[in-house]
C-alpha cells in the first residue's frame, strides 16, 4: 500500500470516528492517530506528517471533502483539530497569469551551482536577490530561517523564514514567510499562513505586518503573495501577487 494510501486511511478513520452533520469542529490526539493505525494494521514511523501532508501537501481524500471545506490545524502539544471552512483550505494562486519581473541574479556562481528546488534554496535566492526588500518596498533585513515559538492554543509553530523591515518614515515591519517548492504537491494553506500570524502577533506584538509566502514555478520563476493582516484562516485574501524571473548579463 503506498504511503499516500495509508495516509488517507488514517485520518479517514479519525473523521469518521468525530465526524457528525452539523459539526464544524473536534480535536484529536496524536494517540489517536497511532492506535488508529495500529487497527487498520499500517505502519507509518512518522505520525505527525500525516497532519503535514494534509495541510499543504495533498487534498484530503473524497470521502472528507464531499462534507465541506475543511483544515487540519494544531490544538496544542501532540493535539490537532478539523475545522471546517468556508473557503477551500488551501489558496489557488494562478502565478501563469502574471508576467515575469526580471531581477539581475546577485546569487554567486560558486553558490548558485549548488542549490536545489526545495524550500531553503529558495529562500536563498530570495536572500541574495533582496526580493522581500523589492516586493515590499521596504529596506529588509533578514533574521533567520526555522524561527520556532510556542503559540498559545495552537502549539509549536515554525516560520520558514522571518524578517523585519523598515520604510521610509523608521516605522518597523515583521515579515514571515511561508515558502513551498517547486513541486505542484505544494499548496499554500489557509491553516498555514492563520499559524504563521498568529505567531508574529504574540512575539513582535509592537510592530506592524507583512504576511508573505513564497514559491518556486516549474519555469524556474518564483512567485511571491501577499495575505491581509488577518487572523482567522477564513478570513485572509490576497493582496498582491508578483512573479520573477533572475538573470545574468555580461554587461549593463
Amino acid at each position: 500500500m503506498s504511503s499516500e494510501r495509508r495516509y488517507e486511511r488514517a485520518i479517514e478513520k479519525i473523521f469518521q470516528k468525530y465526524y457528525r452533520e452539523g459539526i464544524d469542529y473536534f480535536e484529536f490526539h496524536k494517540d489517536e492517530l497511532i492506535a488508529v493505525c495500529t487497527e487498520l494494521g499500517i505502519t507509518i514511523r512518522n505520525i505527525p506528517d500525516i497532519i503535514y501532508a494534509f495541510r499543504g501537501r495533498r487534498e484530503l481524500p473524497a470521502a472528507i471533502a464531499v462534507t465541506g471545506h475543511w483544515a487540519i490545524e494544531s490544538a496544542g502539544t501532540n493535539a490537532y483539530a478539523f475545522r471546517k471552512l468556508n473557503n477551500p483550505a488551501q489558496f489557488v494562486v494562478s502565478f501563469a497569469d502574471y508576467a515575469p519581473i526580471e531581477i539581475y541574479n546577485a546569487i554567486p556562481e560558486v553558490v548558485e551551482g549548488l542549490l536545489r528546488q526545495d524550500e531553503q534554496s529558495l529562500l536563498t535566492r530570495i536572500l541574495y536577490n533582496r526580493l522581500v526588500d523589492i516586493f515590499c518596498g521596504l529596506t529588509c533585513f533578514h533574521i533567520q530561517n526555522h524561527y520556532r515559538s510556542n503559540v498559545h492554543r495552537v502549539g509549536q509553530v515554525e516560520l520558514d523564514a522571518l524578517y523585519v523591515g523598515v520604510n521610509s518614515a523608521g516605522e518597523l515591519f515583521v515579515i514571515p514567510i511561508e515558502a513551498k517548492s517547486q513541486s505542484e504537491s505544494e499548496m499554500i494553506g489557509r491553516v498555514q499562513i492563520s499559524q504563521m500570524a498568529k505567531l508574529v502577533r504574540q512575539d513582535f506584538p509592537d510592530l506592524q505586518r507583512r504576511l508573505l509566502a513564497v514559491k518556486i514555478l516549474g519555469d524556474g520563476t518564483i512567485g511571491v503573495v501577499e495575505f491581509d493582516d488577518r487572523i482567522e484562516p477564513d478570513d485572509f485574501g490576497i493582496v498582491a501577487v508578483r512573479r520573477y524571473r533572475l538573470i545574468r548579463r555580461h554587461s549593463l
